[in-house]
């Protein structure tokens, strides 16, 4: 149980945690190569790319379950009374983008699975790079899950006690 605590709190942190320093070290790796051993190598720009994709993912499912959504908050500036209704109608039009995407976000990894096709300076599967998007889409839809049912269990809780 303290396993899958420690995951609810902590599973996007720890794979953006393990993302960021693998670009840190394999940018440093060719820079080092490029100016000190003046022999640069093809595959680093490229596992960056692919591993910052992943980490901007990820970084929208983390953004979820911390309740740090990037947004305008203008008019929640302004009119602190509109900050609630606001982001419900936010996080409502989020969660349809996030439903909307998964068929063709599948539909594309899916074609990606099927013509083989692979990467030009690792030959990584380009299917993985693009499944990145599609777990950050569930992962997101999973968080939001949460976040209501969070709210829900603490509106009511409260409602409870009032009586």
């Amino acid at each position: 149980m303290k396993i899958l605590r420690w995951l609810d709190k902590h599973f996007e942190e720890f794979i953006m945690f393990i993302f960021l320093w693998i670009i840190v070290a394999v940018a440093f790796l060719q820079v080092i190569m490029r100016y000190a051993l003046r022999s640069s190598l093809a595959w680093p720009e490229e596992l960056n790319r692919y591993l910052f994709i992943w980490f901007s993912y990820m970084a929208l499912s983390y953004s979820v379950r911390y309740d740090c959504p990037t947004r305008i908050d203008i008019l929640e500036t302004l009119i602190p009374k509109l900050k609630v209704p606001l982001s419900l109608i936010c996080d409502a039009g989020f969660i349809a983008f996030c439903i909307y995407m998964l068929k063709p976000g599948l539909g594309v990894v899916s074609q990606l699975v099927q013509s083989n096709q692979v990467s030009p300076a690792m030959g990584v599967p380009m299917y993985l790079v693009y499944l990145g998007f599609y777990v950050g889409l569930i992962l997101t839809l999973i968080r939001f899950v949460q976040k209501y049912i969070l709210l829900f269990v603490k509106f009511t809780s409260e409602h409870k006690k009032e009586k």
